[in-house]
């Protein structure tokens, strides 16, 4: 009989995991939170394990709970308390705890949460006997908007050093760590070296006074070093890649120093927090510099073409008092700051408007609400209605008043896949068609393909995905003259490889109305081209033009052939592209993607094709 009990034990678990069925279900906690009484009237019996000591504790609370529902049971998984992250129309500052299943209720402060909301950083107080760090944990909202139980993140964003999230690009495939990466080894590289030198020193100085002199001088170097690195940012900058997060690697920024050192050991830099924008092209960072009015001041350091950080320039007196102004938030729009000083009324968040299109001039400084004091750090999603907040170790969210929030954005959620529909990991660049000023960058998620990028209002915008072998797809936006209210956009870009057969829709290219007169916003997307054909000198395009069917059939067939025509003779005349490479053909409105029966479908339609012939094509054709 032993023998069966084991089998039969499986066979009841088998068919009451069966039965059960994973279900949303929204209701209130009653009982000292052992039921759960749906709006239907339902009530549910708890099945609880670590999650019955903290649903106690919401007893009489409304709840929006993901449950393993067997019969009238509900094994909870995770849950949010009212009011939900999809109310609208609360009152200002209502404050919405973060489940502490979440943060395993620990220490925890810092919360950084990603511009499209998926994904939630923090940092964790982690004390042993007199020792404490710091440590990085995330959580990822589900498909049903619920956060995930947390975890510590693994090395190497990890260490034995205190670590945290400055700031998470759009996407969360970018991070922006504060902490202590490979320092310690360039410590010990100095002082191996300093030996090194020291030997040699002996063996070749000729006198003990030469020997002397020639130390000192070697000891003077060693200690600049040693300051030189004890002095710089501690920012560095981490990707996701195929294996998972890249080792942190210090962002360039050379002329960064800071006079701040801790009280209880000099050789120790206190650092007041940084921000950097969706772009990842603007730092606002907190530091003591020699024209630093206070104890910490705010600076902004704009990147340069070579990827570096200058020194940062002081967001000036308004923002900036004696005492200390400290972990900055810059909001996705590039124009709303918010920052925690104990300079201006007390220690408290504040909040500040850009002016103008500098840096330099801002509205005064405004206490954003009674209720946060003690509250000093600040994450807001680009959908900017709530703001994720810590006080005592607890994380919360709390609803922003109109007053105080950012100015409206667009969030691109995009996808970049192969031909055959797998993901690729891709650099993702947006630009102004304009200006062709380079406004941003970031990566898809090799796994999953994934990315969001933030686009400002008042812009025209070309963004693309570009990888190794593929030819580069691009995407556009003009966002100048819209209606300016928050809104997510979900594209998918195909790049295919470079090879015969490979085509893509030219898709930021535009011509005058009715004319083959290339715009000059369509330049940096035909230069792009360009650079692919360089690269592969072995390759022959066709270039292709297509219409509607407005017009008539003979007209469409010359506008389209003139418009192949001057993408050809723009790549030969700007980029010295070989002639007998390119072949230009126009095929009117004999060819169309979607029926010619919308203005949106006849957009589509009107297109230039850039497609990879094999060798030979341009010349026998």
């Amino acid at each position: 009989m032993k023998i069966f009990c084991p089998l039969i034990f499986f066979s009841f678990l088998l068919v009451n995991s069966l039965l059960s069925k994973e279900s949303l279900v929204t209701g209130n906690l009653i009982g000292s939170g052992q039921y759960l009484e749906t709006e239907e009237g339902i009530t549910y019996s708890l099945k609880h394990s670590e999650l019955a000591k903290e649903l106690m504790d919401l007893t009489g609370k409304k709840v929006r709970m993901l449950c393993d529902i067997s019969e009238d049971t509900c094994i909870p998984q995770r849950y949010e308390v009212a009011p939900f992250f999809h109310d609208k129309n609360l009152s200002k500052w209502t404050l919405k705890p973060i489940p502490k299943y979440v943060y395993r209720s620990l220490t925890s402060f810092n919360p950084t949460v990603t511009p499209d909301g998926n994904v939630l950083f923090w940092t964790v107080l982690i004390e042993n006997g007199s020792n404490t760090t710091q440590k990085i944990w995330y959580s990822e909202l589900d498909k049903y908007g619920l956060w995930k139980k947390g975890s510590q993140m693994e090395a190497p964003l990890n260490n034995k050093a205190p670590s945290a999230v400055i700031a998470a690009m759009p996407g969360g495939n970018e991070l922006f760590v504060f902490g202590t990466y490979g320092d310690q080894e360039l410590f010990n590289d100095m002082r191996r070296k300093m030996e090194q030198e020291k030997i040699e020193l002996l063996k070749t100085s000729r006198t003990p006074r030469e020997f002397e002199v020639k130390y000192t001088e070697l000891k003077d170097n060693y200690r600049k070093e040693l300051e030189k690195l004890q002095n710089k940012v501690p920012l560095y900058k981490s990707y996701k890649g195929d294996k998972g997060w890249s080792s942190p690697e210090p962002i360039n920024f050379p002329d960064f120093y800071n006079l701040y050192r801790s009280d209880d050991n000099g050789n120790l830099q206190v650092f007041g927090g940084s921000s950097l924008s969706s772009s990842g092209r603007v730092l606002i960072y907190s530091s003591k510099h020699k024209d630093s009015v206070g104890k910490l001041d705010l600076y902004v350091s704009m990147m340069d073409e070579n990827g570096s950080f200058p020194l940062g320039k002081s967001l000036g007196r308004t923002i900036n008092t004696e005492h200390e102004e400290m972990a900055p938030f810059l909001a996705s729009d590039d124009r709303t700051l918010y920052f925690s000083s104990n300079g201006h009324n007390g220690l408290t968040v504040y909040v500040t408007q850009r002016l103008g299109e500098g840096w330099s001039n801002w509205t005064p400084p405004q206490e954003i609400s009674k209720n946060l004091k003690g509250v000093n750090f600040f994450s807001i999603p680009a959908s900017g209605n709530w703001a994720f907040i810590s006080r005592q170790g607890h994380l919360y969210m709390t609803y922003l008043p109109q007053e105080v929030k950012p100015q409206p954005v667009i969030l691109v959620k995009g996808r970049v896949i192969n031909n055959k529909g797998e993901p690729l990991g891709a650099d993702i660049t947006y630009e102004s068609l304009t200006t062709r000023e380079k406004k941003g960058t970031t990566m898809s998620d090799p796994k999953t393909g994934t990315f969001s990028i933030v686009l400002p209002f008042g812009e025209n915008y070309g963004f693309f995905a570009q990888k190794s072998e593929h030819i580069p797809v691009t995407k556009h936006a003009d966002l100048r003259n819209v209606d300016n209210t928050y809104k997510e956009v979900e594209v998918e870009i195909i790049l295919p490889k470079i090879e015969v057969g490979g085509e893509i829709v030219i898709n930021n290219l535009f011509f005058e109305s009715n004319k083959a007169d290339i715009k000059k916003d369509s330049e940096a997307e035909l230069d792009r081209l360009a650079k692919i054909m360089q690269s592969n000198p072995e390759i022959q395009v066709l270039i292709e033009g297509h219409t509607d069917n407005l017009g008539g059939t003979d007209n469409n067939l010359v506008l389209s052939q003139a418009r192949a025509n001057s993408v050809a003779l723009y790549l030969i005349q700007n980029h010295n592209i070989d002639p007998t490479r390119l072949k230009a053909l126009g095929v009117g409105e004999s060819n169309p993607l979607y029926p010619n029966d919308s203005n949106e479908n006849r957009s589509k339609n009107r297109r230039v094709v850039f497609k990879i012939m094999k060798k030979g094509y341009a010349q026998t054709n």
